[in-house]
């Protein structure tokens, strides 16, 4: 687990699970607002606590082996994770549970998936609510399928911001 005094502004951090690296913005009582080193990403506000759980300190873990390696750390294939891609599933928010950051959405397969406030932009988030219609991309993860770059959009099917009127 990260110890709070290694939790300081422009420290590089890897997320354990997915190994996408980010730099710490601000570190606050309660949430630490990283940026990603990745093209394509936005900004993530964490809670502390989940922070703690699920990030280390970059120059000392690797994703292959869960510890440091070598001089170069991750191999050159490893420094960047691949953004999700595969066929964008539409579906409907069916249970949200704020305080944690996490979700399940129902397929218009029928078929439920696990998503994280991470998967989603950093304010994207807070504006969904149960009940609306989102598309993803289903990527399979240590603990099963996932829904990877949620996004909100409207019965016609245009994108719409997150806490835009639908």
């Amino acid at each position: 687990m990260l110890r709070l005094e290694d939790v300081e502004a422009s420290a590089r951090v890897t997320h354990k699970n997915t190994g996408l690296r980010y730099s710490i913005v601000e570190a606050g009582d309660e949430e630490v607002l990283l940026s990603p080193e990745s093209e394509g990403l936005k900004d993530l506000e964490v809670p502390l606590k989940l922070f703690r759980e699920e990030f280390v300190l970059t120059d000392r873990f690797s994703v292959a082996r869960g510890r440091r390696r070598g001089r170069g750390g991750r191999s050159r294939a490893q420094r960047t994770a691949p953004m999700p891609s595969g066929p964008r599933v539409k579906g409907r928010i069916k249970k949200l549970v704020r305080e944690r950051g996490f979700g399940f959405v129902r397929g218009d397969d029928g078929k439920e998936v696990f998503f994280h406030r991470s998967g989603l932009g950093a304010t994207d988030y807070d504006g969904l609510s149960e009940g609306d219609v989102v598309e993803y991309v289903v990527q399979e993860g240590p603990r099963g399928a996932r829904a990877e770059n949620v996004r909100h959009v409207v019965e016609g099917g245009a994108e719409v911001a997150a806490g835009t009127p639908s």
